[in-house]
C-alpha cells in the first residue's frame, strides 16, 4: 500500500499534491503494482496518471480537489487521442487519465472535486436556439467563464486501457463529462455517483465511446447535460474499435439533456442492454440519434431498454435518424410521466427499421411553461409520432392524460411513409 502523505501530499486544500501523488502512483507501478490510497483529507491537485497495475484509492472523507490554474493540467499534446472542442469551451485537459493502460482502477468512498464553479459563467437562456425550449435544461445553461482560456475537458478519462475498473467513488462539480471511457475493453463501473448542478453545459455523467465488454450498474447520476452517452467517435484512436456489448442496470437518474443517448459519431453500436433504470429527471429519457448537430453517421443495432421508470421528462423516448441508421431495437416496460410524447422518425439517408416498443404507459403531465408556437413545433402535435420507420410493432402501449392536456394535442398517433407497422392491443384516446 502506498500513502500519498508518505510522498509529500499535504491535506489542507491549498498545497499542489500532484507531484505526490504522481511519485506515489509511478513507485507503486514501479514495484509492481498494487494500491495508491489518498487518506481522509483535501489535496489539491492538477493532472495525474494512472499507470498498469495500479489501484489509486480514495478513502472515506478524502477529497481530491482539481486546481482551478490550467497551467497545472496536462499539455494538449500529452497524448496521441487527446482533444478538446472549442466550439463547446472546454480544453484538451484532464484530472485524472489513464493512457493505454492495463489492470487499473479508481475507487473508495472518497470525492473528486472537479472546481467545475470556477470555470463556469452564470447560466443563461439562448431562445434563438431550437433546443431551448424548457424541455432541456429548463433553469438555463452555463458555458466558460474565461472566453480566452476557457475550462477544462473530461475529468476522469481512460483511453484505449483494458480490465478498468470505476467503483463507489464520488464526481461531483465537473467543468465537463465526469467519467469518459474511449476505445476501452473489459470496464467494470459500479457505485459511481455523479452530482453537477443543472445548468453547467457538457457535464455528462458516463460517456462510453467505442467500448467493448462494459458492465455500467448501481450509480446515482445527477447532472446537468446527458446521464450516459453511448457513442461511437473512433477518428481519434489509435486502434478503432465498434462499441459494442454494453451493460447498464440498477441506476438512478437526473439529466437537464438526456437520461441515456445512444449516437454521436461515425461508426458502430451494437449489443446494448439496458435495464432497471429510473430516470428522475431529464429533457429526453432516452434519446437515440444518429447524427449530433449534422456531424456523425452511427449505426445503431440490437439495443433493448427494459424496465424503465420515468418522471418528470420532457421527452420519454426519441429515435431521431438523419444519416446512418437504427435497427432490431426493443424497449419494454416502461412506465414514463411525460409533457412530450414518443418520436420515431427517419430523414434523408437514414434506415430505422425492426423496432419494438411493447408495455409501455405514457402518463401526460402538464406543461411547466407556456406552451406558444416555438415550444408547440418542439413538442410536436401527434402523442405518438412515426414517420420513415420500418418493420415497427406497437404492441400494448397505452396513452393516459386528462381531457385538458389531451386537448393540447393534434392526435394521439400518426404514422406517415411505414411499412410493415403492426398495431396490437393499444390504447389510443380520441382527440
Amino acid at each position: 500500500m502506498y500513502d500519498i502523505r508518505n510522498y509529500g501530499a499535504i491535506p489542507d486544500g491549498k498545497t499542489l499534491a500532484t507531484s505526490a501523488i504522481q511519485a506515489a502512483i509511478d513507485d507503486c507501478h514501479a514495484h509492481g503494482g498494487g494500491r495508491v490510497t489518498v487518506p481522509a483529507g483535501t489535496y489539491l491537485t492538477g493532472s495525474i496518471f494512472l499507470k498498469d497495475n495500479v489501484e489509486l484509492h480514495l478513502e472515506m472523507s478524502a477529497l481530491l480537489k482539481a486546481s482551478t490554474d490550467l497551467a497545472d493540467y496536462n499539455a494538449d499534446d500529452a497524448y496521441e487521442q487527446n482533444y478538446g472542442a472549442l466550439s463547446e469551451e472546454w480544453r484538451a485537459k484532464h484530472l485524472i487519465l489513464a493512457i493505454e493502460c492495463r489492470n487499473v482502477a479508481l475507487t473508495g468512498l472518497g470525492t473528486v472535486d472537479a472546481s467545475g464553479d470556477f470555470f463556469f459563467e452564470e447560466p443563461k437562456f439562448y431562445p434563438q436556439h431550437q433546443w431551448m425550449t424548457g424541455y432541456s435544461w429548463r433553469n438555463g445553461i452555463s458555458y466558460a467563464r474565461d472566453k480566452e482560456l476557457l475550462r477544462p475537458g473530461q475529468v476522469i478519462c481512460f483511453v484505449e486501457s483494458t480490465n478498468v475498473t470505476v467503483q463507489d467513488i464520488t464526481v461531483r462539480n465537473s467543468p465537463c463529462w465526469s467519467l469518459f471511457l474511449h476505445g476501452c475493453e473489459h470496464v467494470t463501473v459500479r457505485g459511481l455517483k455523479v452530482f453537477n448542478l443543472s445548468y453547467f453545459g457538457n457535464t455528462d455523467g458516463i460517456d462510453i465511446d467505442c467500448c467493448r465488454f462494459v458492465t455500467v450498474s448501481d450509480c446515482h447520476i445527477e447532472t446537468g447535460d446527458d446521464a450516459i452517452a453511448i457513442r461511437c467517435a473512433a477518428q481519434r484512436l489509435k486502434k478503432p474499435r465498434v462499441c459494442e456489448y454494453v451493460t447498464v442496470s440498477n441506476c438512478v437518474l437526473l439529466s437537464y439533456a438526456c437520461g441515456i443517448r445512444i449516437g454521436v459519431g461515425y461508426g458502430e453500436i451494437r449489443h446494448v442492454r439496458v435495464s432497471g433504470i429510473t430516470v428522475e429527471k431529464a429533457g429526453y429519457a432516452i434519446n437515440y440519434i444518429t447524427s449530433y448537430a449534422q456531424k456523425g453517421c452511427a449505426c445503431i443495432e440490437d439495443v433493448n431498454f427494459s424496465n424503465i421508470s420515468m418522471n418528470d421528462v420532457g421527452f420519454p423516448v426519441q429515435i431521431d435518424g438523419d444519416v446512418g441508421g437504427v435497427t432490431h431495437s426493443t424497449l419494454e416496460n416502461i412506465r414514463a410521466y411525460a409533457r412530450g410524447g414518443i418520436k420515431l422518425n427517419a430523414r434523408a439517408d437514414c434506415e430505422i427499421f425492426d423496432i419494438q416498443l411493447r408495455d409501455v404507459d405514457l402518463h401526460l403531465i402538464p406543461e411547466e411553461l407556456e406552451l406558444d408556437e416555438r415550444r408547440r413545433k418542439t413538442r410536436g402535435e401527434h402523442i405518438l409520432y412515426l414517420s420513415h420507420v420500418h418493420s415497427v410493432v406497437l404492441d400494448r402501449v397505452r396513452v393516459h392524460g386528462t381531457s385538458e392536456l389531451l386537448s393540447l394535442w393534434t392526435s394521439a398517433f400518426s404514422a406517415m411513409d411505414c411499412d410493415a407497422l403492426e398495431v396490437q392491443n393499444c390504447v389510443f384516446p380520441k382527440i
